[in-house]
């Protein structure tokens, strides 16, 4: 849509045709913003959990006392979201947004960034490493194992707005990459497609972009999960822990890694040391946590046996299914009506197995006078 809003609309316009066609009430497509989509993964966390309204014993909804909600960090493929309730007023208007849920009110702090999605930072930093090196047809990649060797062409290479071609580019021309292992390396050229240098008096989380100081219990989902839960890592690691297990990894041969890990997709394993180095650059230099607060990430694929994501919160939202307003009190039979109720029933059902009987017995004693 930012590169061409013509084409975008005829896509949507071969998307309504087609879907149109199936037995199904189609009310349209759109394309979220960033900020929707981590509103609504925030949304999905704290309904599943229970933080925005409970059934109490008292027999009505109540926001949960003493209960926090969480905040909420997204990592696709093109983009990535950070969501949460800050302890101050957020300064610029364009990363808050506001919500009424249960008749609570809830600001928030939201941000996505385009083009730090897994897939597209890892485009972009070998498009990086490539424009850096001291070959024109060679790459040596820091986050791909040692030994590792394969022929991509520009093309293929520059084949994303997110990645700025060279001035003068051959699209055929073919491009050897070869690994190097070398996770320092790798570190240092991940840090370089940020930056994080903030104006004064202004706190910020990456590109200048403002973002209050993190706060709260986090829940992290869809690509921070599945690259650190690869290296076992999603279950309350210390960070020093976390930054040894990928360290260790990123130094593992090409050879070796494909004799430990034979049945995984040959992409994705040569993957795990770039993207789950990518991860802790994101969330550490990027969103600014640290050693303390780095516990309060949980990393996680499912909460309450539904897989976390935007699609449920956007669900609940499009259909109205949390109310602005805390829903009526539910009324029930007190306890005296429902034994009440019960006796009555037993009797009923007594006296009709009385007058049945005494019908048979009325029709038996007929039969014997015949």
């Amino acid at each position: 849509r930012e590169q061409n809003s013509t084409k975008a609309e005829q896509v949507f316009a071969e998307v309504s045709k087609a879907i149109g066609k199936y037995p199904v009430d189609f009310r349209g497509a759109q394309i979220l913003t960033g900020n929707e989509e981590g509103s609504f993964g925030w949304i999905t966390i704290n309904y599943l959990l229970e933080t925005l309204v409970k059934y109490s014993f008292a027999e009505k909804w109540e926001h949960p006392r003493d209960t926090e909600v969480l905040g909420a960090l997204d990592l696709g493929g093109a983009s990535t979201q950070i969501t949460f309730q800050p302890g101050v007023t957020t300064e610029d208007n364009s990363t808050s947004t506001f919500f009424r849920l249960y008749g609570s009110n809830y600001s928030l702090y939201t941000h996505s960034y385009l083009c730090y999605g897994q897939t597209q930072a890892l485009k972009m930093l070998l498009a990086d490493l490539h424009q850096g090196s001291p070959s024109p047809q060679e790459i040596s990649h820091p986050c791909y194992p040692t030994g590792y060797r394969e022929n991509v062409t520009m093309s293929e290479l520059y084949n994303s707005p997110c990645v700025r071609a060279p001035s003068t580019p051959s699209p055929a021309q073919v491009l050897t990459v070869i690994g190097t292992g070398d996770p320092a390396a790798c570190s240092t050229a991940i840090r370089k497609l940020f930056n994080f240098t903030c104006g004064a008096n202004r706190t910020c989380g990456f590109n200048g972009v403002y973002q209050p100081p993190v706060r709260g219990q986090f829940f992290a989902f869809s690509g921070l999960y599945h690259n650190l839960h690869f290296l076992n890592l999603t279950g309350g690691q210390s960070l020093s822990l976390v930054n040894d297990t990928i360290r260790q990894f990123c130094i593992i041969k090409w050879e070796k890694m494909q004799e430990e890990f034979p049945t995984m997709n040959r992409t994705h394993l040569r993957d795990v040391c770039a993207a789950s180095s990518y991860v802790l650059t994101l969330l550490l230099q990027g969103y600014k946590f640290n050693d303390t607060t780095w516990l309060d990430i949980h990393f996680v694929q499912q909460v309450a046996n539904v897989d976390v994501g935007w699609t449920l919160g956007y669900m609940l939202n499009l259909t109205n299914m949390i109310p602005s307003e805390t829903p009526q009190r539910v009324v029930g039979l007190q306890r005296s009506n429902w034994v009440a109720a019960t006796v009555l029933l037993a009797v009923m059902l007594i006296l009709i197995f009385c007058l049945l009987t005494v019908i048979c017995c009325q029709k038996n004693s007929g039969y014997e006078s015949l």
